[in-house]
């Protein structure tokens, strides 16, 4: 006989009769999984490397996780009867125990003091000392002066998490000088390097030391003597009836600017007296040029520029006004004009091979042809009777004579290096009305 299984009433649910010894694997699963939950929650507070969180949060991840081994184990458990509910949820519940467990077992520290950032230097706040200045070759106007210490910060201590860069050189901080001072000039120097060793434009140099140098490069000699303004400017030497106004409408500036000079002294409804040297800052005035003396028929010389002629000169050729280079090559071997190295440069360095020849610009007349004690060396100076005259320096060997007339592209000496020259060279200038113009801006 066949019996039939009638569905249950509805809202029940049939039990389904389990062998007993299902029934005991699942106690035994259960007690298993409630050890295992236990010993972790254990392990997290026991033997583990402390880690940020607080302990209670520690406890209490702990806890939640012996609870989720322990429901998981119960579940599956009752897998049959609960499958089709739990099947969608296993896979994430699966990742979230996993990452728990890695959490908790490995303890990772998420301290901020365990990430080390980026060195960082210090070397914009390293303390800087002032090195000493040579002794030999600076003096204070108006006698010695007197050491100054220098009274160090002490240093200030970093972060832990910064390091600190090692300096090996020092820095000398940049401070005004507080009087004019006196510079003894050594073998090898020039004008634009004492002026960049003191901070100075080059032309400050010649401005403050105008009656040794007068504007000429060609006269400094070591052993001499100059003196270093503390500012860009001009040192004037007082005369009889000078005025801070004259002097500040002279070269430029303000009279307060004068009056207000800590380097002058000054006081206020002072009188200047003759000799009184005084500091104009920021003031300019024009380079001095050397310039033929005007000497009478009677042919007086003058301190050893034996190649000064006898004058007037009448007659001669007058020059086209149309020049053309002095020398086979156009090759700037030195200095151009007002060459910022050399403010004071009235011509251009041509170079060239000693004992090259060495032509007329233009046509004119000689009015120079000789030795020059201002630095030119063998020097020959042509006068183009229109105001413009042209000057050939450092010459070997001098090829005209005072009064010859010369037509443009003759002769007139020989390449060389004598006078203030390092080198063959030939130094060449143009002058209108006695004034120096760049040669450069005439030649084709």
């Amino acid at each position: 006989m066949i019996e039939t299984l009638k569905p249950p009433p509805a809202g029940q649910v049939r039990e389904t009769a389990r062998p007993p010894e299902e029934g005991l694997r699942n106690q035994e699963m259960y007690r298993v999984a409630k050890a295992i939950g236990a010993t972790w929650a254990r392990e997290g507070l026991e033997g583990r490397e402390p880690w940020s969180l607080d302990d209670r949060l520690r406890q209490a991840l702990a806890r939640g996780m012996a609870w989720l081994v322990t429901t998981g184990w119960r579940v599956m458990a009752d897998w049959r009867a609960l499958g089709p509910v739990l099947t969608r949820y296993t896979a994430h519940l699966t990742v979230l125990l996993l990452a728990l467990a890695v959490l908790l077992l490995v303890g990772t520290d998420f301290s901020p003091t365990s990430v080390t950032p980026p060195s960082l230097t210090l070397s914009e706040h390293a303390l800087q000392r002032p090195a000493a200045l040579p002794a030999s070759s600076l003096g204070h106007v108006g006698g010695p002066s007197k050491p100054v210490g220098v009274l160090a910060s002490p240093p200030m201590e970093p972060p832990s998490i910064l390091t600190r860069m090692a300096v090996p050189t020092t820095t000398i901080p940049v401070r005004p000088r507080r009087d004019v001072i006196t510079y003894t000039v050594q073998p090898g120097d020039t004008i634009f390097g004492i002026a960049g060793a003191f901070g100075l434009a080059p032309e400050t140099i010649y401005w403050a030391n105008s009656e040794t140098l007068h504007d000429n490069p060609h006269l400094l000699r070591p052993g001499m003597v100059l003196y270093i303004l503390p500012t860009d400017g001009i040192y004037h030497t007082v005369q009889a009836g000078e005025t801070i106004e004259g002097l500040a409408e002279k070269y430029g500036v303000e009279p307060e600017a004068i009056l207000n000079a800590e380097w002058n002294h000054l006081k206020r409804g002072q009188p200047l007296q003759e000799g009184q040297k005084l500091v104009i800052p920021g003031g300019k005035r024009e380079f001095v040029v050397w310039q033929l003396p005007k000497y009478a028929s009677s042919g007086v010389r003058g301190r050893g520029n034996t190649g000064l002629c006898r004058g007037p000169f009448t007659g001669g050729i007058i020059g086209r006004g149309i020049f053309t280079w002095p020398t086979a090559g156009r090759r700037i071997s030195g200095w151009y004009f007002r060459d910022r190295r050399n403010p004071a440069h009235g011509g251009i360095d041509i170079g060239l091979r000693l004992g090259d020849p060495v032509y007329a610009a233009d046509n004119g007349l000689v009015v120079y042809a000789g030795w020059n004690t201002w630095g030119y060396g063998n020097l020959v100076v042509i006068d183009h009777g229109n105001g413009w005259q042209t000057w050939y320096a450092h010459l070997s060997q001098v090829n005209v004579s005072c009064g010859q007339s010369v037509w443009q592209g003759g002769i007139i000496g020989l390449g060389g290096s004598t006078g203030n020259s390092t080198g063959p060279h030939l130094h060449f200038e143009s002058r209108y009305e006695g004034k120096p113009a760049d040669p450069l801006s005439l030649l084709p």
